[in-house]
């Protein structure tokens, strides 16, 4: 008599398991692939842009750094800038020695222009990018040694530090990046290889 009440039980116990087990690959990659988490003071966020805004540009270089500015004011992204005009967010700095100049690494990355059209990702490649830092566009190299390996970070690249005029051509008459684009990519870096 107790064999059924038994059995029922534990193919519950088994059914419960099941159901609150791992989340599934989908899930694990939508939260890898999660935009950078909004600050709390939307205020001290706008204040802190708005001192990087550029009253009347006059140049190609300070259109871009005013529509970098706009999206992070309209994403609510604290930005910090460099003198040569990078922008960028420190996600998480890693551990370790800061990553230099020839470093071999691995990361994956997602770039994407500002309205919001990727471009490439290593994530939907299946795999992380192996390179040195110093082969890479311009605000790659210098945005890279700002962190350590493990680090994560979004890279907001005007033109000049990225493809440039020339963009990346498709091969088919078009262009994967356009001419003079601004770009954002968010960065991971897995690791610092040995050569």
């Amino acid at each position: 008599m107790l064999k059924p009440p038994l059995f029922l039980i534990a193919l519950l116990c088994l059914l419960l398991c099941w159901s609150c087990g791992p989340a599934a690959p989908e899930q694990q990659t939508q939260a890898q692939n999660a935009p950078p988490p909004t600050p709390v003071d939307e205020d001290a966020a706008i204040l802190q842009l708005s001192a990087y805004l550029i009253a009347s540009p006059a140049t190609l270089a300070e259109q871009q750094q005013n529509d970098i500015v706009n999206y992070a004011m309209d994403e609510l992204i604290p930005l910090e800038r460099t003198p040569t005009g990078l922008f960028y967010r420190i996600l998480s700095e890693g551990s370790g020695p800061a990553l230099e100049w020839g470093d071999y690494v691995e990361a994956h990355y997602k770039g994407y222009t500002l309205d919001g059209q990727i471009f490439d990702s290593s994530y939907r490649k299946g795999r992380p990018l192996r390179f040195y830092i110093g082969n890479m566009i311009s605000g790659w190299n210098e945005g890279l040694q700002l962190i350590r390996p493990g680090g994560r970070m979004a890279l907001f690249i005007p033109s000049n530090l990225g493809y440039g005029e020339k963009g990346v051509p498709d091969g088919k008459g078009g262009f994967v990046i356009a001419p003079d684009a601004p770009l954002v990519f968010e960065v991971e870096v897995l690791r610092k290889l040995n050569e």
